[in-house]
């Protein structure tokens, strides 16, 4: 009984083991479909349009610093007849910037699509060879279900899913290291506590990300029943009013209803958890180093604006991020299974014409 124990929590040691780890095997196989050229558009495109949305909030910040600095000197000096300050260079720098940031997103987002629609149809049509050539054990063994599934719902997931969410989390992480970044920029102080913070926020997202993994599947498979129930439902009115059925069937879709509400609300707890958690000790620390900086080396009103406006949309970012990496570690499945099909020996047709 001992080593049977002992089996059991080594094999439950080695499942949670492997669900903290990242697939990324069906990552690198998902990106080597892209091809040579989509990758590095996709990565440089996302690169240069985070520079410049930086640049544009820095632009800003100055902006509003000159203008205000000037402000207040002429103000001291009591001169009424001098002139103002001159807004053009900066509106003209501004307005470059913004069309620029335009130009970057849509490029960004043509990138990301047009990935995903090329990775889709080189998978599918290799899985389509494949299944293709297949011998006839490989579907005497495999159930037809499980074949048509990897078609429609994988192929949908890789299709429309996958674009959208490696767009969200490169978006999130992008912004979550701008934002450190500019931090780091008005307040170098803020490196010094950056290093604790950075291991703090691994260890928490490594184990966050698994219970994130695991209440969304709960969410999802709390939905389902309720959605079925109600459709069956409003099907069957008819019948459920002719044998009386009305209290059992609404009793029914209540406790469906309260299992699902049960999951949503671990769910989003659990996000507002990790937001609020992060969120408080990045905003805490920037705004000490600020304030302090701000106070012995005279730094603009402008640069200290905006570290907090950043400090204050850390938690946000890092949130997306490790939700929208759950979600990616879910939908890379699709391509793992995939991949497994693609690995099935083609029939020897050799001597046949």
């Amino acid at each position: 009984e001992e080593v049977t124990e002992s089996d059991d929590e080594d094999n439950l040691s080695s499942v949670l083991h492997q669900r903290a780890k990242m697939p990324w095997r069906a990552c690198g196989k998902y990106l080597s479909a892209a091809g040579i050229l989509l990758l590095p558009l996709l990565v440089l495109s996302q690169l240069l349009k985070h520079t410049v949305m930086v640049a544009i909030d820095y632009c800003l910040a100055r902006w509003t610093s000159e203008a205000i600095a000037e402000k207040t000197e002429l103000e001291l000096r009591n001169c009424s007849h001098c002139e103002d300050f001159n807004h053009s260079p900066y509106s003209k720098v501004f307005s470059i910037l913004c069309c620029l940031g335009i130009v970057l997103c849509l490029v960004t987002s043509i990138a990301v699509e047009w990935t995903g629609l090329k990775v889709t149809k080189k998978l599918h049509s290799s899985l389509l060879n494949k299944i293709i050539l297949a011998p006839m054990r490989f579907f005497e063994t495999t159930p037809l279900g499980s074949i048509l599934n990897r078609f429609s719902a994988d192929c949908n997931t890789i299709d429309q899913h996958i674009p959208a969410t490696l767009e969200c989390l490169s978006r999130s992480t992008l912004l979550c290291v701008s934002a450190l970044a500019v931090i780091s920029y008005v307040t170098p102080m803020f490196l010094i506590a950056l290093v604790p913070l950075a291991i703090m926020c691994y260890f928490i997202q490594k184990y966050f990300r698994v219970a994130s993994r695991d209440l969304q599947q709960l969410d999802d498979s709390t939905q389902l029943p309720l959605l079925s129930h109600f459709s069956e439902t409003v099907e069957g009115l008819t019948t459920i009013r002719a044998f009386r059925y009305e209290a059992k069937f609404r009793q029914k879709l209540l406790e469906y209803t309260d299992s699902n509400n049960i999951a949503s609300l671990f769910l989003t707890a659990a996000n507002r958890w990790l937001e609020e958690y992060i969120g408080a000790c990045v905003v805490l620390i920037a705004a000490v180093t600020s304030i302090t900086s701000c106070l012995y080396n005279k730094l603009s009103s402008g640069l200290v604006g905006l570290g907090l406006t950043y400090a204050l949309m850390v938690s946000n970012y890092l949130n997306w991020m490790v939700r929208n990496l759950a979600d990616m570690e879910i939908q890379l499945g699709a391509v793992k299974r995939i991949n497994g099909l693609l690995k099935t020996e083609a029939e020897n047709y050799e001597g046949l014409l």
